[in-house]
């Protein structure tokens, strides 16, 4: 058998099998002529390597070529059932047994010259993800990107998505976008997981879309919506439904809003995804609300709120808007029991899973309920929390919102207060329109 005829990973893999079962380091077959990061990347099949290293190696390890066929072929039958282990594995963690997952993966504990290290990684770090520990996700995650680099799996464009999840449960919207970014520019048209683009593009349209950047965020979607069915996730698939009609309820195109939140539900009824319903029925609430169909909302509402159970745990921070909306609905029917009730479930629960865009939105609401009733000093407690939150964690037009009703409590009333609110919000919309932000947003028609 000659050289030429095998793939270069077939050879690194040889290199690697008869090292370790040598009991050799990377450091003790290293010398003059060859270094630990060189055997290193010629073991992981690094395209850039050069077959005479490889050939070095071979002959430095003493194996004859007569021997290759033999050793490859019980070399790649290791390597499918370890990647099958791998699939199973982040099936496991997928299914909600984060923790088991980890547990099987430190028993494999692959080297980083392992072919399948940079797999190994990324389920670890999507597990640790899972289980809220951000810093070894984090540290995992940067490893899968590492030792993916070279190669064409997107793993590294998969590694990415993750990483921005992770920030985004953070509250930190601007790294998760410039994650999501490094994902999208790391995919390969034809490598595996070619759903993770999709992935990707529906991450940047949620976090466009919760930073208030609503022109970027329907491009996004308007650019992937004719690829919807090719689309294998029916997740989503329908994550893209919901965007569509939230993007068209917050812009005031409400026909649009109906007619995909419609379809939307129908295509998520038939595929039993309950937590695509729950957030579909909501927009169709919102809508209703927007027109003033009070009827109509409560009933939408209702739908929703039928499905809570069925939400899995780490999906409940939908929850929150369905409650501030809920809230807005009793205000303008004057029910203030039940408004009171739901805005401050929205605000308990958006303080326990700390998702602060929603929290933000849930305190303006109850300052604005207090307002309505001209409890002030009450309302002005809630704003000034919002602002607060806003403030610490760059959310500009909820800043900006806070300011705004802020100054209209001390309008008339302290005019140095008045003063220091409005030319703090000049400040803020200067910054929104450096970004380009949305000018519509900022004279009112925000309706997150």
């Amino acid at each position: 058998m000659d050289l030429n005829t095998l793939e270069l990973q077939d050879i690194g893999e040889i290199v690697r099998k008869v090292r370790k079962e040598r009991g050799l380091r990377l450091e003790d077959l290293a010398d003059e002529n060859i270094s630990p990061a060189t055997i290193s990347n010629v073991e992981r099949g690094v395209p850039h390597v050069g077959q005479e290293k490889a050939l070095y190696l071979i002959n430095k390890l003493g194996i004859e070529l007569s021997e290759v066929p033999k050793l490859l072929h019980g070399q790649q039958r290791e390597l499918k059932q370890l990647q099958k282990t791998l699939f199973q594995i982040e099936c496991l963690g997928d299914q909600g047994n984060s923790r088991e997952a980890l547990k099987k993966l430190d028993k494999l504990d692959l080297e980083n010259s392992h072919p399948y290290s940079a797999y190994y990684y990324y389920i670890k770090g999507k597990c640790h993800s899972r289980l809220k520990n951000s810093a070894k996700a984090e540290r995992a995650l940067f490893n899968a990107i590492r030792l993916a680099s070279q190669t064409d799996t997107n793993i590294e464009a998969s590694a990415f998505a993750e990483l921005s999840l992770v920030a985004y449960y953070q509250n930190d919207l601007e790294t998760a976008l410039k994650y999501v970014n490094s994902g999208m520019d790391a995919f390969v048209d034809n490598g595996n997981r070619s759903h993770s683009i999709h992935v990707l593009k529906r991450n940047k349209a949620i976090y466009l879309e919760r930073l208030g950047r609503l022109g970027e965020a329907i491009g996004v979607v308007h650019e992937v919506w004719d690829s919807l069915p090719e689309m294998e996730q029916v997740e989503t698939k329908l994550s893209f439904y919901w965007l569509r009609a939230e993007l068209a309820r917050r812009t005031g195109v409400y026909d649009e809003a109906i007619k995909y939140a419609e379809a939307g539900l129908e295509l998520a009824r038939f595929n039993y995804q309950y937590s695509s319903m729950f957030d579909l029925w909501t927009v169709l609430a919102g809508v209703h609300m927007e027109l003033k169909e009070w009827e109509q909302a409560e009933g939408c509402f209702e739908m929703a709120l039928s499905l809570k159970e069925k939400v899995i745990g780490g999906e409940k921070d939908r929850f929150i808007t369905a409650y501030a909306r809920l809230g807005i609905l009793y205000m303008k029917q004057n029910r203030k029991e039940e408004a009171h009730k739901m805005l401050s479930e929205a605000i308990l629960l958006g303080q326990k899973l700390n998702d602060l865009p929603r929290l933000t939105y849930a305190l303006q609401l109850m300052g604005d309920f207090y307002r309505k009733q001209n409890k002030t000093q009450n309302a002005i407690t809630y704003y000034q929390q919002g602002l607060e939150i806003a403030r610490k964690h760059q959310l500009k037009k909820r800043e900006y919102e806070a300011l705004l009703h802020l100054a209209q409590c001390f309008e008339n009333v302290d005019e140095q207060e008045f003063t220091r609110l409005t030319q703090n919000m000049y400040k803020v919309l200067i910054d929104l329109k450096n970004k380009g932000s949305e000018s519509k947003w900022i004279s009112g028609s925000e309706k997150a």
